[in-house]
């Protein structure tokens, strides 16, 4: 199988929780000594690198990468494609998959999947089994790129919306092809959030890990999340509505 990276961006200036990459979820583990733990679980990546900014306050990611093995980058603190860029010249391969580490649920099973399907469906510049298009929970999903694209990507994209969000040029863009992996039945939770992006939703996924099985921390499975959530929703109540901003 080609060489593919893993590629987590991650930094502390967050507008809407700022410093969340530090703040602890599960006992005494940050948000990103979670998702990186779980993420390099992944058996087909070759390689996981954290990307993150040369500014200082950033400083402080260093050291839980490298305690988890991961591997440090650093790169432009706004110019987020252009630091996935320059990490994959730094480190090359064949594709990337992008991580985005205010996902505490990330799943490494998920991850392989999306590997081998990508590589199976060739030509195809962009894969995705990331929510809720794909029907899968948001939050335990990647995207994938063919390193051609990235850099075909950094070279096109010039809008400072697309420099910020990496891939968001190539969505609904007839010049790449896109393959989505579509859930399995027993995974179609498409309306599941579980992302990180306010102090509410911190709360929600503190109250969530205390009802996942201890046996299995915190390597949780997707069926795990989603068994937890399908016998209590109302744990959702306690996540900021996106659509009332309450």
């Amino acid at each position: 199988m080609p060489k593919t990276i893993t590629i987590v961006q991650a930094r502390m200036g967050s507008h809407r929780l700022p410093g969340k990459s530090m703040m602890l979820v599960w006992k005494g583990m940050t948000l990103l000594e979670l998702v990186l733990r779980r993420i390099t679980r992944a058996q087909l990546p070759a390689l996981t690198i954290l990307a993150t900014s040369t500014a200082p306050r950033d400083d402080v990611l260093v050291p839980v990468a490298r305690d988890c093995g991961v591997t440090v980058f650093r790169g432009s603190e706004d110019d987020v494609l252009g630091r996935y860029a320059a990490t994959l010249a730094r480190y090359p391969a064949e594709a990337v998959v992008r991580a985005a580490a205010d996902n505490p649920f990330l799943d490494p099973e998920r991850i392989d999947e999306l590997i081998t399907f990508f590589w199976e469906h060739q030509p195809c510049d962009y894969a995705s089994n990331l929510g809720p298009v794909t029907g899968h929970p948001d939050g335990v999903g990647v995207e994938m790129v063919s390193a051609e694209t990235l850099r075909r990507l950094d070279r096109e994209a010039t809008a400072p919306s697309h420099r910020e969000h990496v891939v968001t040029y190539l969505h609904g863009n007839p010049a790449y092809r896109t393959c989505l992996l579509m859930a399995r039945p027993r995974f179609r939770r498409p309306h599941y959030r579980l992302d990180i992006d306010f102090p509410e939703d911190l709360r929600f996924v503190r109250e969530l890990v205390k009802r996942l099985p201890a046996n299995h921390a915190p390597y949780w499975t997707t069926a795990d999340i989603i068994e937890a959530l399908d016998r209590d929703p109302s744990l959702f109540g306690l996540r900021r509505d996106r659509d009332t901003g309450r």
